[in-house]
């Protein structure tokens, strides 16, 4: 009886683990993606780094994500739209605590380098859908980033999307589905 009434405890513990993972957990990312209502793809969410703002030319190297999802940021976000040079990573959270999704490229990352037609295809096909979605007033950024490990990563306020094939309807769906869904200063 006594190792029955041990396994009803296990299991109840394995669905607990369960419902919080799917429910977004909370802490920072267990390195599982999940499913989070209204997008299809699995994403990861990581704990709140807090909303500080640094001092002007200040960085921060303790994000809890590569790329950042949150945390101490630059003092001003970078103008919504499509930066051609790399930003500093403290500068993209300021645009995140803003209600902003970033799209990040490296196309030194992936299972192998991408030459520099496939680069600019990449970072051109990438580019359109920022325009557009910022032709329609929202609040979406693109930048390089030589510091991760996939070739595309999506992100917003704590959550975070990383793949290495482009994939528009993701893209699309990941602006539309988290594009200011946290904005505590209400820009």
């Amino acid at each position: 009886m006594l190792l029955g009434g041990g396994f009803a405890v296990a299991a109840a513990a394995v669905i607990a683990l369960l419902v919080l993972a799917l429910a977004g957990g909370g802490g920072s990312s267990s390195g599982v993606g999940v499913v989070r209502s209204g997008y299809p793809y699995p994403v990861q969410t990581f704990a709140d780094q807090g909303r500080d703002h640094l001092a002007v030319g200040e960085t921060y190297g303790a994000y809890n994500s590569s790329p950042p999802t949150s945390g101490p940021h630059a003092p001003s976000p970078a103008p919504w739209g499509v930066s051609s040079v790399e930003l500093p990573k403290e500068v993209p959270v300021h645009n995140m605590e803003h209600g902003g999704v970033v799209v990040w490229y490296n196309c030194a990352a992936g299972p192998q380098p991408l030459d520099q037609t496939a680069c600019t295809q990449l970072r051109d096909r990438l580019a359109a859908i920022v325009q557009e979605a910022v032709g329609q007033k929202k609040e979406v950024l693109m930048t390089p980033y030589s510091h991760m490990d996939h070739r595309i990563a999506l992100t917003a306020w704590r959550t975070l999307d990383s793949f290495d094939d482009f994939d528009e309807a993701r893209v699309r769906a990941f602006i539309a589905t988290f594009e200011r869904k946290f904005n505590p200063e209400e820009f």
